[in-house]
């Protein structure tokens, strides 16, 4: 899956956490078949739920390239993209990382 936070590319420990680009930590988790570099477990939980939610939005089986803007306090724009498809959406989690609102955008 191709990453893409805050216009630098992430999703590896050289790069930075695939959900806020933190280089700091060392957490990772199998996403979609690939090892993925997150800060911390609280940003991988974000990040699964986020795709999830993308998916039973969409009927996606799998997500190719994500481009994530914004931060944990004022919530993120997203482009998801799988083959052909894009979906933009909003996203901002709880203190729990839960999606605590999750808007389509155009």
């Amino acid at each position: 899956m191709k990453i893409q936070v805050n216009g630098s590319k992430a999703g590896d420990k050289e790069s930075g956490c695939a959900l806020c680009g933190a280089t700091w930590g060392d957490y990772y988790e199998e996403i979609d078949g690939e090892r993925l570099f997150f800060c911390c477990d609280v940003c991988a939980t974000e990040f699964k739920n986020m795709l999830k939610e993308v998916k039973n939005r969409t009927g996606w089986k799998k997500i190719d390239e994500i481009t994530i803007n914004g931060n944990f306090y004022k919530g993120r724009t997203c482009i998801a993209k799988s083959g052909g498809n894009e979906f933009k959406f909003y996203v901002r989690f709880n203190d729990n990382a839960e999606v605590e609102t999750f808007k389509v955008t155009d």
